[in-house]
Formats: C-alpha cells, structure tokens, sequence
C-alpha cells in the first residue's frame, strides 16, 4: 500500500496554467478566433490593486496586464509585463511567449511560501491585493516548473472584458475544457517521485509509449518510429498531469529539451473525431507535427498554434492495451 506522501505541501488541485505573452489583445482575441476560448477577464495588475510587491526579496514596483478564462477545469491565464522588474519579462526576453507557470490555491501564503523556501525554494515574486489575498512565486527545480501559490478573494476593481464577444466566434475547432498539462523530462522516475515528496502529487500511472501500442505514427507528415514513457496523474478537479520522456527515435520532446531544457511543453484537449479535428486546424494553417494511434480509434496529434503561443493536443482517447506500472505504488484497489 501506498505511504502517505511526506510533502509539507500538498497540491490536490491545479488551478491555473499561465502563458506568458507581449499583446495579451491580440492574443485574447487570437484565442476567441481560433479555439473558440473566451472572453478573457482583464485587469491592470498594478498599484494601487498591487501592494507589498518584493522581486527576489526586495521591495519592488511593476506593472503587468493579465488576462483569464476558466477552459473546463482550469483557468488559463495571460500575462504582459508593462513597466518595471518582471520575472514574465526576464522569461520573454530568455524563452520567447510560451507556457510560463502552474497555480494552486491555499488558505495562507505566508505559511506555504515559508514552508516551500525552508525546503529550499524561495520565493522570486510576491505581492498582496485586497486584505488577506496574496501570490508567491517559487521555481521549483526537481519538478522543472515554476509553481505560484495563491490566496485569492475579491478585486476591488472591475475588469474589462476581451474581446468583444458580441458576435460568436468563427472558431472551427471550440475548445471548452483543457484536459491534459504536460511537462518535457529526462527522468520521468525521477520526476515523478519528486512531485510525490515535494508537492504530494501521485500516484503516476506509467506506460512505454511505444509499438505495438502506438501505431501509424508520423512525425511532419512522414511515418516515423519512436519510444517514449509517459507517466499520467489525474489532479483534483479534473485536469491531469503528464510528464513525457524521450527514449529513442524522431522526438519534438528530445527537441524542445535540446532547445528549451525540462518544463511546461503543451496542453491537450479531448475530441470525438482526431481526423477531422486534425484536419480542420490543418486547413487554418495549423498542421500537425507528430500524430499517432492506440487501441481502435484512439489518436493523438500536435499541432503548433503561433497566435497562441502554446502548442495544443488534441485527443481521441480511450482504453489502452496494456497495464501500466506505478510510481509510487498505489493502494490495491487503485
């Protein structure tokens, strides 16, 4: 049977993914137009709303828009830096506009930002609104990501809304729920364990993705033959986590880690019809990159999407084939 996890913190539920952007209303808009996700609530995260605000543990002044829309399970965020010190700037000018951190939600920040910097992950920004709401960003190396703890409550201002959603969106593919947050790893044991013992997040359900499972695999449109491992955890309110390691072959994993290193690498969303949603994207100038099959009718597919920054999934999914083993090993009747 499964020990109970030794983290200080415990994660049960993701409740945001961040995206890190220059023109939040251009890509509000590219959003509305393309997946159909939308409208965006939108703030001046800025003094006076922002108050107490430290940058690397030093008092600091800055002004950023953000932008968020629930999809399904978890809320989607975008951020611009505007003025001043800004670790979304920092990773811009580094990395490009792309998927920036993870959020969840506590009842204290100054206990969890205190219990995460006395594990060695100090916190890098932080900042107060309203009386007792607050967020803390702490990079948590062993996992590769950027985690943000948040005490939310009411804003004492109004958003705006983007984009004007007057008329539906002309979007061919809506998504309505974000299903899958994945992450690029060398290690997925590794990795998996140390989610368990840092953030209490696990058990992993952990498979070889490879033949004979996955079949009819192409990479940019050409038959292509790889291994992966894959390891899948279901979080709290319905989004899961992937962690997925190259092996061997043709990989935009062993890419992006070549490029990028280990981190945020693409979100998925579930479809009825992987063909047709394949090729409808693929007719908006979005073809796919790697696309394969498990089980009947089971399929995925990646397609980059520019005008949103983010690299997008869908999948018909359904029963696999084979057992998968589990990191750490679950109670038996899991």
């Amino acid at each position: 049977m499964t020990q109970e996890s030794p983290a200080k913190v415990k994660v049960p539920k993701i409740n945001q993914v961040a995206i890190a952007v220059w023109d939040i209303e251009q890509v509000t808009q590219n959003f509305w137009n393309i997946l159909g996700i939308g409208p965006w609530e939108t703030y001046n995260w800025e003094p006076p709303l922002i108050y107490d605000r430290k940058y690397y543990g030093k008092p600091s002044w800055a002004r950023e828009k953000i932008s968020l829309c629930r999809v399904g399970p978890v809320q989607i965020e975008l951020v611009q830096p505007v003025a001043g010190k800004s670790l979304y700037r920092d990773f811009l000018n580094e990395y490009g506009e792309g998927l920036h951190h993870l959020n969840f939600l506590v009842e204290d920040i100054d206990k969890t930002s205190s219990l995460l910097a006395a594990q060695g992950f100090p916190n890098i920004l932080s900042g107060r609104y309203g009386e007792k709401c607050g967020f803390s960003y702490h990079p948590i190396p062993p996992l590769h990501t950027l985690w943000e703890p948040v005490c939310v409550g009411p804003k004492s201002i109004q958003p705006i809304w983007l984009p004007d959603t007057s008329q539906p969106s002309p979007a061919k593919v809506k998504v309505t729920a974000v299903n899958q947050i994945a992450i690029a790893v060398w290690d997925l044991e590794t990795v998996a364990r140390n989610f368990w013992n840092i953030l209490g997040i696990g058990p992993w359900e952990v498979y070889d993705w490879e033949p004979p499972m996955i079949y009819d695999r192409k990479y940019y449109g050409k038959p292509s033959w790889a291994r992966e491992r894959i390891a899948l955890c279901r979080m709290g309110g319905g989004v899961q986590l992937e962690l997925v390691q190259p092996v061997e072959g043709e990989s935009l994993y062993r890419d992006f880690l070549n490029k990028h290193g280990e981190g945020l690498h693409h979100l998925n969303f579930l479809v009825e019809n992987i063909d047709e949603t394949m090729t409808q994207l693929t007719e908006e100038g979005y073809p796919s990159i790697l696309s394969g099959r498990y089980g009947e009718k089971c399929g995925f597919s990646y397609h980059p999407i520019p005008p949103l920054r983010t690299l997008w999934e869908p999948v018909c999914a359904g029963p696999k084939s084979i057992q998968p083993t589990w990191i750490p090993q679950p109670p038996a009747s899991a």
